[in-house]
């Protein structure tokens, strides 16, 4: 990863996780509304990231299994905010976890 994007990256999760602090500490809606749209904007850059930033000796399969379970993530996460779909939060949560997976087996390879 170029020095930009690890840069980027940073900067997106510290806003993230002040804004994921804020809503903890206050309970605030407006502020849990906003982390929650920080969470779908942070997973889908990570696919973003491990797409692009893929190399040769990666497992094409895992990279786009990653980066689709990353992007996933924040689709359903938006999905979440509309009324009436709040329980989609969980498989948010479940793409989450399976990109997270596929991130950590292409960094071992």
């Amino acid at each position: 990863m170029d020095r930009r994007s690890r840069t980027i990256l940073q900067s997106v999760l510290v806003g993230y996780l002040a804004l994921l602090a804020a809503s903890i500490i206050t309970g605030n809606p407006v502020v849990q509304t906003a982390a929650d749209l920080g969470f779908a904007a942070v997973v889908g850059f990570f696919g973003y990231v491990v797409y692009t930033n893929r190399s040769l000796s990666d497992d094409e399969r895992i990279v786009i299994g990653t980066a689709a379970a990353f992007v996933l993530a924040g689709v359903t996460q938006l999905l979440a905010l509309v009324p009436g779909f709040e329980t989609v939060s969980v498989a948010s949560t479940g793409l989450f976890v399976l990109g997270f997976l596929g991130y950590f087996l292409l960094r071992r390879q």
